[in-house]
């Protein structure tokens, strides 16, 4: 989340025009120096209710400043040698740190805070060779407010996804943003397998409360209120979209009903939440877009698998240029099994296989590749399981303006399992091989039970191939990071409350429908290629 450049000060000429015209200012401590007239103006700026937000090397340059020094306070310090620096939030509930990772890294040049003002909020901190030093604090001045963090010098720290968010919240904490915020209250529209889930994350989320429940099955609604004892629980959807204390509703689901029940609730003035799929059609997602911007209405799909371990690490490789631009992709997942016979394996209510695990894995490889999709061909089987509707497998091959190539199987008919993911860079490459996991226990008379997993109830071990200068290819196993907690809802909360992008906005979203639908319809006509532009 960028923080506002139009407010950044770096040269002499701009200070005084925007002293005038913006409510906030960022200095970074590149003017140096500045006059007395100067130092007098952005004091009264502060005084008379301005915001300034001070980074990287503002601090250690103006604390010595005859005015400057009043608006930032007695400081005392040491820089740091370039190495790594963990930032530490210090309260989980200040408007600046709310809803945010509680900790971030980034290695660079510190002006580590070993005193700040006494009148100083600190809100975020480091320990170095165990002293507590801080990295950033709020103060108030006259009617205004400063905020001032040490962090920021390099380029490299400026573009951290945290410091970002850290400077758009801070730059909307000093205009004097009410730090007080209103619950979002938050319906749940079919309490289904996920419904545990969802209400569990909604309470473990500051600024969001679960609390309302609509399902036609009682039984279901009895099971929620056992989760959810504080919840109110009801069976007519009606009920929910005339509720006024309700802001956001999910809409949890079949397939085939998401449209209409989101777009009932955002003529209802509700933001929603789709379970993925987002719906079924390219014309349905884009009916629901367009209501949503003319209600001025949140509207999401909840793609959980975005912080999937083995993605964010492909994802961080990516970044790296470890393997270098992706031109080669193979998604797969499945096995030899009965599929379920719930609604999932029922294409007209579930769409068809294209829309269950493809929701998430198309909808990886469309963030990994973003390029233009040119061309979509989708294939068929149905050979083995014929007391379901849904395809035996499923195969999806996507063309890309940028030439690149990726392709995604879905099968219940695989006696034989493809790796997970095989990315192919210019320079390496990727692999994600299934591991095959069993749960053990024992019977009460001793004797060993061992339940064999499914391959997706696993995290598939990753592996990264580099190509050396002397010929010689490197093979890596990857540790894969931590997936973090209620990401998904946290972004969602903070999109409602600071109005920060969503993760997985509706634009996004309609991408994966609009490539789902054309390999359906790709299928049906035998596998032919249709040219699909998104």
């Amino acid at each position: 989340m960028p923080y506002p450049q139009d407010a950044l000060i770096t040269s002499r000429s701009t200070l005084s025009s925007r002293l005038a015209t913006q409510r906030v200012l960022i200095l970074d401590g590149s003017i140096i120096p500045l006059t007395l007239e100067e130092e007098q103006a952005l004091c009264a700026f502060v005084e008379h209710g301005g915001g300034i937000v001070f980074v990287g090397n503002a601090a250690e340059n103006y604390r010595g400043n005859q005015l400057l020094s009043e608006l930032l306070g007695p400081l005392h310090g040491f820089c740091t040698p370039r190495c790594e620096i963990i930032a530490r939030a210090v309260d989980s509930n200040h408007f600046i740190t709310r809803r945010v990772d509680p900790t971030f890294a980034i290695k660079d040049e510190v002006y580590l805070l070993e005193q700040i003002p006494a009148d100083a909020e600190a809100v975020w901190r480091t320990t170095w060779q165990y002293v507590s030093c801080t990295l950033a604090y709020t103060r108030t001045y006259g009617h205004g407010r400063i905020f001032c963090t040490t962090l920021g010098a390099s380029p490299a720290t400026r573009a951290h996804p945290s410091f970002q968010q850290m400077l758009a919240r801070a730059s909307r904490f000093v205009g004097g943003a009410d730090t007080q915020e209103r619950t979002v209250r938050v319906a749940m529209i079919g309490y289904g397998a996920i419904g545990f889930e969802h209400g569990t994350a909604i309470d473990a989320v500051p600024g969001l409360e679960y609390a309302l429940v609509c399902d036609r099955n009682e039984e279901r609604l009895a099971l929620a209120r056992q989760s959810f004892p504080s919840i109110a629980t009801c069976t007519d959807m009606d009920e929910v979209a005339r509720d006024d204390s309700i802001d956001l509703v999910i809409v949890s689901t079949p397939p085939n009903t998401h449209a209409s029940i989101s777009m009932q609730m955002l003529q209802a003035g509700k933001h929603v939440v789709s379970e993925k799929p987002f719906c079924l059609t390219t014309a349905e997602a884009d009916t629901m877009i367009q209501l949503a911007e003319e209600q001025q209405r949140a509207l999401t799909v909840y793609q959980c698998r975005r912080w999937d371990p083995d993605y964010l690490a492909i994802q961080q490789i990516m970044q790296r240029g470890t393997i270098g631009p992706i031109f080669h992709m193979e998604t797969f997942i499945g096995g030899y099994a009965h599929p379920c016979n719930y609604w999932h394996s029922h294409e007209p209510i579930s769409g068809g296989v294209f829309y269950d695990w493809g929701s998430h894995y198309l909808d990886w490889m469309l963030q990994l590749i973003p390029d233009p999709v040119e061309s979509v061909r989708g294939i068929e089987h149905k050979r083995v399981w014929h007391d379901v509707t849904n395809a035996d497998q499923a195969s999806v091959y996507l063309r890309f303006a940028g030439g690149q190539e990726a392709s995604f199987i879905h099968s219940d008919i695989a006696a034989a399992l493809k790796p997970k993911w095989y990315i192919l860079g210019e320079q390496g490459a990727i692999v994600g091989e299934w591991r095959h996991e069993t749960v053990k226990t024992r019977r009460w008379s001793g004797d060993l039970i061992e339940e064999r997993l499914a391959p997706a109830e696993s995290l598939p071990e990753l592996y990264v191939f580099t190509y050396d200068a002397d010929g010689a290819i490197q093979r890596q196993l990857l540790t894969l990071p931590p997936a973090p907690s209620y990401a998904f809802q946290r972004n969602l909360a903070n999109h409602l409350h600071f109005g920060e992008p969503l993760a997985v906005p509706p634009g996004q979203s309609r991408r994966n429908i609009a490539v789902m639908e054309a390999a359906k319809h790709s299928a049906e006509q035998g596998g032919e290629t249709i040219v699909l532009k998104c």
